[in-house]
């Protein structure tokens, strides 16, 4: 009786283990690196999950624009050279940049800007929640600054699915890195 009892318990523990290992394939969100270089000299990488595809955002100077339309998710980067601000006479610090990067999306709504880093680049991240064309929106919006440019990185979700993406919106926002 002994021995059948080991058989069985060696097969219980098999097939839980089997069954654990399945589940965490099926739930596991596969992410990609994605290489950007940018028209103006921008290069970095960034995670995105692996069923997004490319897509125009109507934002022309967005260097990464990609979406899943079945989990209303989107992300879209914007870099900018430093030098070409400079040269329409303006000269813009972090904070200021992210000011104006919230004042686009978002009209009258107090957010705190949250400092992150990216090796050795400053930045800051706050959410934005806006109404869009009748849609309630969730945004993650991070900004960085680097020797050379400022970087705008929007993640989108609507209300209603934002719990179910926020492991990848994470992701996603905590991704960047700089290509030097």
């Amino acid at each position: 009786m002994t021995k059948r009892r080991k058989i069985f318990a060696t097969i219980l523990l098999f097939s839980i283990i089997v069954g654990l290992l399945l589940i965490w394939m099926l739930y596991d969100k596969k992410m990609m690196t994605a290489s950007i270089t940018s028209s103006n000299g921008a290069r970095y990488t960034m995670l995105l999950p692996q069923d997004f595809v490319p897509v125009h955002l109507n934002d022309s100077a967005a260097s990464l624009q990609y979406e899943n339309k079945k989990k209303d998710l989107f992300i879209l980067v914007i870099d900018e050279s430093k030098s070409k601000i400079i040269s329409f006479g303006l000269d813009y610090d972090l904070e200021t940049y992210m000011k104006i990067a919230i004042d686009v999306r978002d009209v009258g709504t107090l957010h705190i800007n949250r400092p992150v880093s990216s090796g050795a680049n400053k930045g800051f991240q706050t959410d934005i929640r806006a109404t869009v064309n009748n849609k309630k929106m969730v945004y993650l919006l991070t900004c960085f600054e680097t020797p050379m440019f400022f970087y705008q990185i929007l993640i989108g979700s609507s209300e209603k699915q934002y719990e179910s993406n926020k492991d990848e919106i994470e992701k996603m926002g905590n991704s960047f890195h700089e290509i030097n």
